[in-house]
Order: structure tokens, then C-alpha cells, then sequence
């Protein structure tokens, strides 16, 4: 269905222009008509060539479109939808790029004259912004469109033709299965770096850019804070029980390295060196306990972000786990310490606080980048 295809992007940004870029580059038939709130967002994306027009307001977008793209942080597409509403071709697909498919289900009752079709690519950065989209970014990576009950067959061919034309591999399953995964296997790992950035800059450690590992562990510290708070509240049903089984793992590393020798060691040092390695090993376990419940094996599932938060648990596993042991009571009193970083986390998505969890998750990509800036 792409030749000649009018699209409506809502949304310029690395995934949407990413998306756009590809497109037109299989097909430069494909007419991608793009919005963003932004206009300068757009206006780069057509001069990059991933948008043959830009529109001034929703309504220019969707004149005449017959397939539109969220591509806008997931928490804004419902007030997205209702500006929708009166101007969408009835028949229109509408498809988005969120984490969260969730987020999707409100659509049906706000835009009934739509086909829904949910998707998701597994890729990206921490970067932000139209500037790094790029065509190949999707080449061989995975795209999970989650067709709804009763969804059009031929809707759900639309968007899975699109995604193959953007090199993208295409599954398929239920929302809610979605949503489950990616809390263990994309959201809390970002909740992880999140938290463990903003942790070891308070307690004093600093990066170098000699400290590779750590440097690999925290590279998805420094997401962009809207998108990503925006995902661990939509998304707070099925992370919440994700991070509770986090917190118990941590605790129980802790009152595990309580029961161990005294040691002695400077715990500052102690939680660079060894902290993420603990982090990381509770993800793995989090992870697995999951794995075992449902049944599921998740390991083809993530993303980059996964397994960068993983890898201190495999770099010299031995000498690392008897260097930790040497420094039990220490390292006990590290984990305790950053705990209560991850049960503020829990309470502000308890309590669905946008405010304060959009303001919590800046400050600490803030203290992200302050970790590896030079001390004054």
C-alpha cells in the first residue's frame, strides 16, 4: 500500500523523523506530511528530507491523510487524539512509536471513525531530537505491533508493510503481554540508570572516561526526562511490581552481605566500583523471576539499554564477587543507601504525580550529566 501513501507524522523526533527518513528513502513516493509542536522540529526533518511538507496545525496534517504516526511522548496522545477527532478521514489508520501500548487503548473510544494499530520498535538512544534521526536506525531490529481485538486485518498489513520497508523485523503480540516485557526488559532498566547516575553523583564518585564499564552502565542516564517519565507512569500497572521484585533483590543482596566478614573499604570507591555490578546482577534476577512466572524467554526481547545495564555482572564475575565479599558490611551500607532513591520512584508513580515525577527524573539526568562533567 505505499506507493503514493499520505502520512501525517505527529511528532519530529529521533524515532519519528527516524521512521520518516526511512520511509521515504525505501519509497520517495511515501508523502510524509509532518507536525510537530515545535516548527523548527519539522522544518529540519523536511530539510533532511523526511518530510515533503510541513503543516502549521493538526488539521493541515490530516487533510487528506490516510495513515497517521504518534510519534509524540506517549502521555500526550490522548490529548492528541481529541485534536484529532473532528479532521480524521474516517477509515484512517492510526499507528504510533510508544513504549507503551497501553497508551493506545484510550483512542478507540476518542477516534471511533479510526483503524488502530499499535506498534513499538526496539531501537533508539539516549539522544534526543530530530538532529540524530537517521534512516538505518531500525535496519534488523525488532518492531512489535500489538493488533487489537477486532482490529482490520488490512490495517494491521498497512503498518507491518511500512515497518518492512523501514527494515524492521515484525512481531506480533498482546498489548498487555507488551507492557509486561518491556517494564522488565527496557523500562526498568532506564529506571535503574536513572536512579543509580543520580546516586553515585551524590555520593560523590566520579567518571572518567577511563571507567568504561561504568560509562557503558549509565550511557541511558541521559534519556530525554519527558519521554521517559511519561513512560513509567503509563506504564505504572505493570513497572510497579517490576520494581517492588527490584527493591526485595537489592534487600536481599544487602542482608546477605550484612551476614558476611566486617571488611573495610571506602564506600565511595566501594560504589563505583561494585555498585553497578550489584544493579546489574538484581536486573538479571528481576528479570529471571519473571521469566520463570510467565514462561517467557525475554533475552531476544531487549534492547540495547538492557543489556548495557547488564554488563557489569559479566565483567570478571569471580574476582569481582570475592573483592565484594572482602567489603561486606560496606557494600551492605552502600545498597541500603541507594534504596530509598528507588521507593521515591515508587511512590511518585504510586501516587501517579506527573509534576513531580517529570521534575524527580530531570533532576536526575541532570546529576547524570553532572557524574562525568569536571569538578569545580
Amino acid at each position: 500500500m505505499s506507493q503514493g501513501l499520505r502520512i501525517a507524522l505527529l511528532g519530529a523526533g529521533q524515532l519519528g523523523g527516524s521512521f520518516a527518513l526511512a520511509l521515504r528513502q525505501a519509497d520517495p513516493s511515501i508523502d510524509v506530511v509532518a507536525y510537530d509542536a515545535q516548527p523548527h522540529h519539522a522544518t529540519l526533518l523536511q530539510e533532511m528530507g523526511g518530510a515533503s511538507r510541513v503543516a502549521a496545525t493538526i488539521e493541515e496534517a490530516l487533510l487528506g491523510t490516510e495513515l497517521v504516526v504518534l510519534a509524540a511522548p506517549v502521555r500526550a496522545f490522548r490529548t492528541l487524539a481529541e485534536a484529532m477527532a473532528p479532521f480524521l478521514t474516517p477509515g484512517a489508520i492510526v499507528t504510533d512509536l510508544g513504549s507503551v501500548k497501553g497508551s493506545m487503548l484510550p483512542l478507540i473510544h476518542i477516534l471511533p471513525q479510526a483503524r488502530i494499530v499499535p506498534a513499538h520498535p526496539i531501537a533508539g538512544s539516549e539522544k534526543a531530537g530530530v538532529a540524530v534521526a537517521r534512516a538505518d536506525l531500525f535496519q534488523g531490529k525488532l518492531a512489535i505491533v500489538t493488533p487489537l481485538d477486532g482490529s482490520d486485518a488490512d490495517g494491521v498489513q498497512a503498518v507491518e508493510t511500512l515497518w518492512h520497508l523501514a527494515g524492521a523485523d515484525v512481531l506480533h503480540m498482546p498489548v498487555e503481554v507488551h507492557d509486561q516485557i518491556y517494564a522488565y526488559v527496557s523500562h526498568l532498566p532506564h529506571l535503574i540508570a536513572f536512579a543509580a547516575a543520580s546516586f553515585l553523583h551524590g555520593y560523590g564518585v566520579r567518571m572518567t572516561a577511563e571507567d568504561a564499564t561504568l560509562q557503558r552502565f549509565l550511557r541511558i542516564s541521559r534519556s530525554n526526562p519527558r519521554m521517559w517519565s511519561d513512560i513509567f507512569l503509563e506504564n505504572r500497572e505493570a513497572l510497579l511490581p517490576a520494581l517492588a521484585t527490584y527493591i526485595a533483590v537489592l534487600r536481599h543482596f544487602a542482608q546477605e552481605l550484612r551476614q558476611g566478614a566486617p571488611g573495610e573499604g571506602e564506600t565511595v570507591q566501594l560504589a563505583k566500583d561494585h555498585l553497578p555490578r550489584i544493579l546489574a546482577a538484581s536486573l538479571i534476577s528481576s528479570v529471571s523471576l519473571y521469566e520463570q512466572q510467565s514462561g517467557m524467554d525475554l533475552r531476544r526481547l531487549g534492547a540495547g539499554g538492557m543489556r548495557d545495564i547488564a554488563a557489569p555482572a559479566a565483567e570478571a564475575p569471580e574476582a569481582a564477587m570475592e573483592a565484594i565479599s572482602h567489603a561486606a558490611a560496606p557494600m551492605a551500607e552502600v545498597i541500603e543507601a541507594i534504596i530509598p532513591t528507588f521507593q521515591q520512584l515508587e511512590s511518585l508513580m504510586g501516587a501517579e504525580d506527573e509534576a513531580a515525577m517529570l521534575a524527580l527524573v530531570q533532576r536526575m539526568v541532570d546529576d547524570a550529566q553532572r557524574l562525568s562533567a569536571p569538578r569545580q
